[in-house]
């Protein structure tokens, strides 16, 4: 199973991106902020530091990253199983033309 996940901050790599790896999912990231995407893209993986009382330092692995303004990300759209998003209003504002285009795509395929 592959999903799409807007948003690459705190919220979307520390929660959602943690919780769709470790259920197996394979996971790319979309964002705006290139020096994220860069780092997610050169090592494929991320630590997430999980607090509470047995702290610990996980490691998720096998992720990709492309920016949320790009054509790419509406190709993607329209081939993964899952799209999630964590961005605030602002943002989904900016990126819900690429999510409706991807959509449109996804329906024209049969999918």
């Amino acid at each position: 199973m592959k999903a799409l996940h807007f948003g690459a901050g705190n919220i979307g790599r520390g929660f959602i991106g943690k919780l769709l790896a470790d259920a197996g999912i394979q996971l790319t990231f979309a964002d705006v902020n290139q020096v994220v995407l860069d780092a997610l893209n050169a090592r494929h993986s991320y630590q997430v530091h999980v607090v509470g009382e047995n702290e610990q330092v996980d490691t998720v692995s096998g992720v990709n990253a492309v920016s949320s303004i790009s054509d790419d990300v509406v190709e993607l759209i329209a081939q993964v199983d899952l799209v999630t998003t964590a961005v605030g209003p602002v943002v989904l504002e900016r990126i819900a033309p690429a999510i409706a285009k991807g959509l449109v795509k996804r329906k024209t395929q049969g999918d």
